[in-house]
């Protein structure tokens, strides 16, 4: 490559030109988008309010589990 070679690959590199970075911007987009669906996907859904029963065949596992309806073996 000579001087010549240079001076014409100088002159293609230094037209491109790199857009501008929106990095941050971007991220708080998509963070203010990801709350607000979860916020308007809780208020679609709803909370009933209900307790939920879980059915477990290990009592050492109903009881680990927080509000869960004990277990009664016939």
């Amino acid at each position: 490559m000579n001087r010549r070679d240079r001076t014409l690959l100088n002159k293609q590199i230094g037209k491109l030109t790199a857009p501008p970075s929106n990095g941050p911007f971007m991220m708080l987009v998509v963070a203010a988008v990801f709350v607000v669906g979860m916020t308007l996907g809780g208020f679609l859904v709803g909370f009933r309010g209900a307790p939920v029963h879980i059915a477990a065949n290990d009592a050492k596992l109903a009881l680990a589990l927080p509000g869960a309806a004990p277990v009664v073996r016939q």
